[in-house]
């Protein structure tokens, strides 16, 4: 099994996720590759909170795809360094100066999903990843039915979980069960 600290490769503890992190692709806000490969990291309790929640969406019929978890700092730094907006990328941490710490990607225990079938089709939500308009929040009224459905249905799956959902972000969660762990740098 590889591990980073407390980070865990998904993939090593179940084989049953579809992996296809954004930030290693340029099908990505900043159109730049970020990452240098596809591994998926992601906290160990993350991990295994996910693995509850993949299970009780293949029972439903439906599988998990991850777009991202555990992003290294320097990536965020870059993500910033495109787009210097709080609104929508979060400012890097000063780690000189940092006096506590969040639960977010830098430490691994956020996760980025949608749901597809289980011939891996994508559902329908209420908007593309890393949308950064009103409708990547459920509370906006300009979604379809349909995406609405089924973007309700993660969230109370994932809640289920134990991970909290973000209103701003349809497929982001925080696992919000831990104290949250200091942030990392490993290279993805």
């Amino acid at each position: 099994m590889s591990c980073k600290g407390d980070l865990v490769r998904l993939l090593d503890l179940d084989e049953n996720f579809i992996i296809d992190l954004k930030y290693a692709t340029t099908d990505n806000f900043t159109k730049e590759k970020i990452y240098k490969s596809g591994e998926c990291y992601i906290h160990k309790n993350a991990a295994n909170l996910l693995i509850k929640a993949k299970n009780m969406f293949y029972k439903d019929g439906y599988r998990v795809k991850v777009w991202d978890a555990y992003r290294p700092i320097s990536a965020q730094a870059k993500f910033w360094s495109i787009l210097p907006d709080n609104n929508f990328v979060a400012k890097p941490p000063d780690m000189a100066n940092i006096k506590e710490f969040k639960t977010n990607h830098m430490n691994g225990l956020c996760v980025d999903i949608t749901l597809t079938d289980m011939g891996g089709t994508e559902l329908v939500m209420p908007c593309e990843f890393d949308d950064f308009s009103p409708k990547a929040s459920l509370s906006c009224l300009d979604i379809s039915k349909e995406g609405r459905k089924n973007a309700e249905y993660m969230k109370s799956i994932m809640e289920s979980a134990g991970f909290t959902a973000y209103e701003g972000e349809w497929w982001h969660f925080y696992d919000k069960t831990i104290k949250p762990v200091p942030y990392m740098d490993y290279e993805i």
